[in-house]
């Protein structure tokens, strides 16, 4: 899995591609924390190129939704693949994240 943070004022978009898998969810949970002690008013997740997600990476999106948004940010995911968007809606993600 790639991750690349781009920094644009009071937002922070995240562009990942591949599989968030176990190691992959390592790595955006290293990411995510990065991004979190920076304090942007809002982070975007886009997974236009991101093509399965494990619940290890659900996972780690959670602690970070939590983590953030409990210091008063936003938190948007954006671009999801049908099979993605259909895993959110089923655990009910769609509910929590701004998609």
């Amino acid at each position: 899995m790639n991750i690349k943070v781009v920094n644009e004022g009071s937002k922070t978009t995240v562009f990942l591609s591949g599989s968030i898998d176990i190691p992959g969810a390592e790595s955006l949970k290293k990411a995510l924390n990065q991004i979190s002690e920076e304090t942007p008013e809002e982070v975007c997740i886009n997974f236009e190129e991101v093509n399965f997600i494990g619940s290890s990476g659900i996972g780690k999106l959670l602690l970070f939704y939590k983590k953030f948004t409990s210091k008063g940010g936003r938190v948007t995911i954006m671009n999801l693949n049908k099979e993605i968007t259909a895993l959110f809606k089923a655990i009910k993600l769609d509910k929590l994240f701004n998609i």
